[in-house]
């Protein structure tokens, strides 16, 4: 089987915030190949400042990072569903992948994303290909399943960002570029290197027996830190917003925190420092030295985590004192009224009062 292999690092990329005109080009005139004419198309995308691209000149253009944002999601959304209707089947819109980031947004870690995404790739096929992960040694494969009969460069660019969107959500969950081990797509080259570049930046392996990212098997156990008002955020240029960034620079005691509150709020038991440590990869010792250096401590973000929930749920007056206290993992109803006052100085039902007022 013959291979090929685009290597990335001899292409260099525009700054943040702009993008290479020949890649927005590339893109217009395959909807005009497939869809009509592009200078229509433009006009019905509210992108006329981009007639320019009309014309097969300026090769080192850029153009600004939102109206390529724009470009690329309508263009995609049009060649999809050229795509679909040669294999005689509905395409993916785009309010189906909103519903798949919605699915997985609760899960724990990433391996319980993966499990999540797979299941719903499952249930809306044949809109999506079938995912796979398999687990060899200190290797993971993704295995993107592709229904196509027909590989064009229609198809080729629908199966490739579909392998690049789920390499950035699944960084995006856990708030960490995942490094990869190698990237592969059953079709020949179809599109130009500057334009795969630049949508999938990592090098691919063309003609291979199937589309699969490949990565360290270690980021499956990573806890998912993301919340549903960061997903919102998200999904205003998911995934068509290429420079979106996946990795969270944040203190390691907020992402435990919110870890916290995300497994208390589906009421899973919290993990310990020695699970952290190593959902983290990091030394017990350097879990508990980072967390002083950042002036806090396990126990207190346990403790944070808790009157946050609790004082969520006391404003919801269906539930009782001791409802909200088991619901936070106390013991009794006694045992929460005393922590919340050390939390608080003052009673729940006192907070309940002051919430409703």
């Amino acid at each position: 089987m013959t291979k090929s292999l685009n290597m990335r690092k001899q292409l260099s990329r525009p700054g943040p915030g702009h993008v290479p005109a020949a890649v927005a080009r590339e893109l217009l005139a395959m909807v005009a190949r497939y869809d009509g004419e592009a200078d229509r198309f433009l006009r019905s995308a509210g992108l006329p400042q981009l007639a320019f691209l009309l014309d097969d000149t300026g090769a080192d253009q850029l153009i600004a990072r939102h109206d390529f944002t724009r470009l690329y999601g309508r263009a995609t959304a049009r060649l999809d569903a050229h795509a679909a209707r040669q294999e005689g089947r509905d395409p993916l819109t785009k309010a189906g992948v909103d519903m798949m980031c919605h699915a997985i947004i609760t899960c724990r870690t990433l391996r319980d994303a993966i499990d999540r995404l797979a299941s719903f790739c499952a249930l809306m096929a044949p809109r999506t290909g079938l995912l796979t992960l398999a687990i060899d040694g200190a290797e993971a494969r993704l295995t993107m399943a592709t229904l196509r009969q027909v590989r064009n460069s229609c198809s080729y660019l629908s199966d490739l960002t579909g392998l690049a969107s789920y390499h950035r959500l699944l960084g995006w969950l856990i708030g960490e570029d995942i490094a990869l081990l190698g990237t592969a797509l059953r079709y020949p080259p179809l599109l130009d290197e500057q334009t795969v570049a630049y949508l999938m930046p990592h090098p691919v392996q063309h003609r291979a027996t199937e589309n699969s990212l490949r990565f360290p098997a270690r980021y499956l156990d990573r806890p998912v830190v993301r919340s549903h008002h960061e997903l919102d955020h998200l999904l205003a240029g998911f995934p068509f917003d290429i420079e979106e960034p996946q990795s969270k620079a944040m203190p390691l005691s907020e992402r435990i925190s919110h870890l916290f509150g995300s497994l208390l709020a589906s009421g899973e038991a919290l993990p310990t420092a020695d699970m952290l440590a190593r959902q983290f990869s990091i030394s017990l010792a350097t879990l508990k030295r980072r967390l002083e250096a950042e002036g806090t401590a396990l126990s207190t973000l346990k403790a944070g985590a808790r009157r946050d929930l609790a004082q969520r749920l006391l404003a919801d007056p269906r539930l009782s004192i001791a409802e909200v206290g088991r619901r936070t993992r106390f013991s009794d109803a006694g045992a929460f009224r005393r922590a919340f006052r050390q939390w608080t100085g003052g009673s729940p039902s006192a907070w309940r009062q002051d919430d409703r007022r």
